[in-house]
């Protein structure tokens, strides 16, 4: 009954995501291409994964990959066990699904076994662990996949703390090391914060508690485990550093007082009701559910103090603190006493990282104080079953929001498609996250991979003044783009229409005149959409319409029939109308041969080259560069150069080249990524014999 009531709980939360269409917003978009770029790489038979490589993550991605592995292989186990048979989009929801009931399951299962006899109070905690407003807006909103993963981890470390407390056990240190393990490989600044709660209760422990050297040594033994199954995010992120460069992973936040605004923002909406669509930033929050349920806690502590008790309810305590802005005291912690590597993981969102942690302490208090209650005053356990009967219903209840601003969030079935095609699809800023910076040519637009490949002096490594492949072109069209108002008066549409043929590619050249173009271009088609922001798109040389950018857009199309696509300017600059653009830009629209170019692209897992060029010349590719690259030119190994840009670079000489750019890794990084692998392999492979041998244990 109590499974069958877990379930019920679970279809009416996660349905929302039983769909292959595009859920989220741009965050929810990126971790999608990264998921499908990692899962093309496993199609592909590479094994490890350590940066992108097809044309999901043409620049060699390395975020989230290399600091919080856990939501890309958790895609790709999924997309082993289904076949193959899901669509990106369907497989990332299976993750957020699949991730929320093993959450369910974790923290049901830890809470059992906290008290066995209460596994009617463990079931409902349960519910309002999962329907906490902290704990599902991170994914129904926020778009937070690597904070969703932590969720089935956060029980064992919670667990692992208090089990400590009661018996200080193998089973106690191997909950917290495996739940601290696998948050480090979800998502780095919540389990910074779980580390530090872990590790201050167990030296309270080890301090105040249990004194003794066997304790110290168990203690001792479970940090081991711990570094082992989590040192590869640490090894990964080092070994992105080039010699002599600066930690990718550092840095300062550049606007702490933001973490100040953030608190001061959300409040007191944060202590209301969620509001409608659950879209402000404080409905991440506690909820009245678990509010009373922590009440319950200091209740239970006050009749029959414990130990593990009272350091939750401190702990919690503290948490609040840092939620609820407090004057002097909320500017104090987080802009002077707060390290900077704690402001800088936390980032600007402090309620992003810690309702989760909040969410499972107070469970677990609720769990422990409801124990204490029951054994303590007679008749007590009908009330507070009561109480959490409501508690429930109200979470429930609140819950709707979730589903309101589910159906909002979720594209049409045209709009998914459309996410889909390659000719739509965005690299933005976040698959360029842990290198030191953006290159020059980045666009928040869409790119074309094919064409970010340039020729480069090899010895001042400034670009060269040809374009690779600007003896390749033909132009098919020329103009002037007149716009006339569309029914919405606020755009401005511009002809002559473009027509695109399938199977071919484009680059549409802009003369733009000396006014200012202040605005967003729009390009839209029966399957073809796109966005720029003009001035500019991106960094200095993206597209864009002042001296120094780019005047160039590539365009092309996947339908299998020509494609005819509008351009619209909307005007944003103060005091613009669209009319004073109806004289918008002179244009050439060029075809490229893609058979003749310089540069030819034969395969991008390992990315395979065929490269012609009169002079020899550096051949600098869209992948940034990082320590680990092996290249080929003409069967020879040669060593791959950082460019100005950041961007990986290769010495080719005149003639015609083939050259084959993989990844291989550092041997430190491989060695770090195998031993993480056989740690969970064996702790899984103890447990399993834990699970089986103990009949205790299994109930």
């Amino acid at each position: 009954m109590r499974w069958a009531f877990l379930t019920a709980i679970a279809f009416w939360i996660f349905h929302p995501f039983v769909t292959a269409r595009f859920y989220g917003t741009g965050d929810a978009l990126w971790y999608s291409n990264m998921l499908a770029d990692f899962v093309l790489q496993w199609r592909a038979g590479v094994f490890p994964v350590f940066v992108g490589q097809t044309e999901y993550a043409f620049n060699g991605a390395v975020y989230p990959l290399r600091v919080a592995p856990l939501y890309q292989h958790v895609g790709g186990i999924l997309d082993l066990v289904t076949a193959r048979q899901l669509s990106f989009f369907a497989l990332q929801h299976l993750v957020v699904i699949s991730v929320g009931i093993a959450g369910m399951v974790s923290c049901y299962a830890c809470l059992v076994a906290t008290v066995p006899r209460r596994r009617w109070t463990a079931a409902l905690l349960t519910t309002l662990y999962i329907t906490c407003p902290g704990v599902l807006g991170i994914i129904f909103i926020q778009d937070l996949y690597m904070s969703w993963m932590t969720l089935p981890f956060l029980p064992l470390v919670v667990f692992g703390l208090v089990r400590s407390y009661s018996k200080d056990d193998v089973i106690a240190w191997m909950a917290m090391a495996v739940g601290l393990g696998g948050t480090w490989l979800a998502h780095a600044p919540i389990a910074m914060w779980m580390t530090a709660i872990a590790g201050a209760t167990q030296l309270v422990r080890l301090l105040l508690v249990d004194r003794t050297s066997g304790a110290w040594k168990r203690a001792t033994a479970g940090g081991l485990l711990l570094l082992a199954l989590a040192q590869y995010p640490f090894v990964s992120t080092r070994l992105l550093q080039s010699p002599g460069a600066a930690s990718p992973a550092g840095g300062v936040l550049d606007h702490p007082e933001k973490i100040v605004a953030a608190l001061q923002s959300a409040f007191p909406g944060c202590l209301l009701p969620l509001s409608e669509g659950a879209g402000a930033l404080s409905d991440l929050q506690l909820g009245y559910g678990l509010g009373l349920v922590l009440l319950l806690g200091v209740a239970g502590f006050f009749v029959k103090p414990k130990w593990n008790v009272g350091l939750l309810l401190i702990t919690a305590g503290a948490l609040i603190l840092l939620l609820v802005p407090i004057p002097v005291w909320t500017e104090t912690f987080w802009l002077k006493l707060a390290p900077e590597a704690v402001r800088r993981l936390t980032f600007y969102w402090p309620m992003h990282r810690l309702y989760l942690i909040l969410a499972t302490i107070i469970v677990f208090t609720g769990i422990l104080a409801i124990e204490l209650l029951v054994s303590s005053l007679r008749n007590a356990a009908g009330l507070l079953t009561g109480l959490l009967l409501v508690s429930c219903g109200w979470s429930l209840w609140e819950t709707r929001q979730f589903q309101t601003a589910a159906r909002a969030r979720t594209a049409s079935e045209e709009d998914t498609s459309r996410k889909n095609r390659p000719e739509n699809r965005l690299l933005m800023a976040h698959a360029y996250g842990l290198f030191s910076k953006l290159p020059p040519y980045f666009s928040n637009g869409v790119i074309d991979p094919l064409a970010e490949f340039r020729f480069l002096d090899p010895k001042t490594q400034a670009p060269l003044p040809v374009k690779p492949d600007e003896a390749h072109q033909t132009a098919v069209a020329e103009g002037d783009f007149i716009g006339t108002l569309d029914a919405n008066p606020g755009i401005l549409n511009l002809a002559p229409a473009l027509t695109l043929s399938p199977g071919k590619h484009y680059e549409l050249e802009f003369t733009f005149g000396s006014r200012n173009y202040t605005g967003i271009l729009q390009g839209v088609g029966t399957s073809f959409f796109r966005e720029y922001s003009l001035p500019s798109s991106g960094e200095a040389r993206a597209f864009g319409s002042t001296p120094g950018t780019s005047a160039v857009l590539p365009l092309w199309t996947t339908q299998e029939t020509p494609e005819s696509v509008v351009l619209r300017f909307i005007p944003t600059a103060t005091g613009a109308a669209p009319l004073d653009y109806s004289r918008f830009a002179h244009f050439r629209l060029w075809e490229r041969s893609e058979s003749g170019a310089p540069v030819q692209v034969r395969n991008w897992i390992p990315l395979t080259l065929k490269v012609t060029v009169a002079t020899p010349a550096l051949l600098e590719t869209p992948r940034m560069f990082t320590l680990g690259y092996q290249a080929i030119v003409n069967r020879k190994e040669t060593l791959p150069i950082a460019t100005p840009a950041g961007l990986l670079a290769l010495p080719v000489p005149a003639g015609t080249s083939e050259i084959q750019l993989r990844f291989s890794g550092p041997p430190a990084l491989r060695l770090s990524y195998w031993t993480t692998l056989l740690a969970w392999t064996t702790v899984g492979a103890a447990a399993g014999y834990i699970f089986i041998s103990r009949r205790s244990f299994r109930n």
